[in-house]
């Protein structure tokens, strides 16, 4: 029992606060959250390639097409929602948009109580009015993509998983593992709860010098269980499907081998943009490459801590940086927000050995927000009880001014102003296609999907043998921005002439990138 109390010992910096003041700070969130995304998904101006394959999966599925929806490089549970919604909006990209939205908003709620649960109710309040103002967990609400959805059901398993552990909710977590699965569905990261989480129940009784490792054999068992409701459908379809047994993801290998070859390991345009790819096996690239692999693993390290503070973004990091001294000064192994830290370190490492993006890195966000919200707590009583009233004031003042000032910009920049051409483009060739059976050439799936039109891919076909591709394909336009134009196809580029091509039309974007689209003689 003593090690019990000893993991409820808590900084006295963030021992206070009252429930009303963290319920307050909750509401104030949501409004602010739901105003700059709602404003965001207004000042949306291209899609991503990501989010084209997820609608393309979505239609799919609509369309009763299980098995092709199935057969998408991302796993189903973003597109089946969009697929379930689609009938409420009667717009593909607005459907995913108001989707990540609503989670957007919604992942207040579980933060709420899962930091509530670990810290306080005024923590986890501020922490709330801190995400509802976080650059990248706005920007990613407006996005037709899979984050927002990913964090509001990785952050809900969380929260129940903490529950089970801290409030002794055997329930929790076979609820969690729930919750866990269907964010599987989402992003296959979410299978690291399995490894997390036992984990931490097997550190935390040997901290406490028990030995009663049933118990944790116990709660991890429900945990699996759970998961496995969801999760194991899928994971037994794709054994099937790639001939892999225990795959858990399509892109694992994919994305590995972008990593080796930005390392100059593998040959790779680093791009993953070709919809066709095939999947190399994940563990075969570590075992061609062991040395070369371990490397880039030590090298990454860094640069995922880096990645780490940039998508908390540099106003917050100050914050982050204190709340993170004041938790793990003494014996932080035996605080609550030690499943936390756990958390993050579990996913920096694993981020190292596969890909660090700053995407992936979102998920750190939420989380650690308690931390910067435990900063921001220290700064304020610091400063009320060091200095006079006045110049507390002064201080206090001029350090939110700078927070804003540093960090509204970002949040309410407009998403993808620079690719508005591409959108423009798809559109331009939308209007040419009257008959709704258009064939356009393409190197960029947004394209075609603004036109609405089929699309014939160039990724893998031979410059020499461009010509004869197009018009087998029955190809009526080419649509391809000028760098990947000279990449892929130089001589093309310099006399498309020879090639059949005509130019039809010029965009030109913000950045002065241009898009060319010729016409198929």
């Amino acid at each position: 029992m003593d090690g019990e109390r000893v993991m409820e010992k808590r900084p006295e910096v963030y021992a206070t606060g009252s429930l009303s003041d963290g319920k307050k700070y909750l509401l104030l969130a949501m409004l602010t959250s739901a105003t700059v995304q709602s404003y965001l998904v207004w000042q949306y101006y291209c899609i991503s390639s990501d989010g084209v394959r997820y609608i393309e999966a979505a239609r799919e599925f609509y369309s009763g097409d299980i098995l092709s929806g199935l057969g998408s490089l991302y796993p189903p549970g973003y597109s089946l929602m969009i697929a379930a919604a689609y009938p409420l909006v009667r717009d593909w990209e607005l459907t995913g948009q108001l989707l990540s939205l609503a989670f957007g908003v919604g992942l207040l709620f579980p933060l709420f109580f899962l930091l509530r649960d670990v810290f306080d109710d005024r923590v986890a309040g501020i922490a709330c009015l801190l995400a509802s103002l976080s650059p990248f967990l706005a920007r990613y609400a407006a996005h037709v993509r899979t984050e927002s959805s990913y964090l509001f059901f990785l952050t809900l398993a969380l929260m129940l998983l903490v529950q089970g552990i801290y409030k002794k909710r055997t329930s929790r977590f076979f609820q969690g593992g729930l919750v866990a699965g269907l964010a599987y569905l989402l992003r296959p990261e979410a299978i690291g709860l399995l490894i997390i989480i036992p984990g931490f129940l097997a550190l935390r009784r040997f901290a406490q010098k028990e030995r009663n490792w049933a118990v944790v054999g116990k709660y991890a068992a429900l945990l699996i269980a759970g998961f496995s409701i969801f999760a194991l459908p899928y994971i037994v379809y794709l054994s099937i499907d790639t001939g892999k047994w225990g795959a858990i993801s399509r892109k694992a290998g994919i994305t590995l081998a972008v990593n080796l070859g930005k390392a100059g390991v593998l040959e790779t345009d680093g791009s993953g943009d070709n919809p066709g790819v095939a999947s190399p096996e994940f563990f075969d690239l570590i075992r061609r490459h062991p040395l070369q692999y371990a490397t880039k693993v030590v090298m990454d390290l860094p640069l995922a801590i880096g990645t780490y503070f940039e998508v908390m973004h540099f106003s917050y990091v100050p914050f982050l940086l204190i709340g993170l001294f004041l938790s793990v000064r003494g014996q932080f192994w035996h605080r609550r927000e030690f499943i936390l830290l756990s958390f993050v370190l579990f996913y920096l490492i694993g981020f190292s050995m596969i890909l660090v993006r700053r995407r992936y890195s979102l998920q750190f966000v939420p989380v650690s927000l308690g931390w910067c919200a435990i900063g921001v707590l220290w700064v304020w009583e610091y400063c009320r009880e060091s200095l006079n009233a006045r110049t507390s004031k002064i201080i206090l003042t001029s350090i939110g001014v700078f927070f804003l000032a540093a960090t509204l910009p970002k949040t309410l920049s407009p998403i993808s102003p620079e690719k508005a051409y591409v959108r423009d483009a798809g559109r331009y060739l939308g209007k040419l296609n009257g008959n709704g059976v258009l064939k356009i050439a393409v190197l960029d799936n947004r394209i075609h999907f603004y036109a609405d039109a089929e699309a014939v891919y160039l990724f893998d076909v031979k410059e020499s043998a461009l010509r004869d591709h197009l018009e087998e394909q029955k190809a009526r336009y080419l649509a391809v921005d000028t760098k990947s134009w000279r990449r892929h196809f130089p001589n093309a580029s310099r006399r498309p002439e020879n090639f059949g091509l005509f130019l039809d039309k010029e965009f030109v974007g913000t950045r002065n990138d241009r898009l060319l689209v010729f016409k198929v003689m």
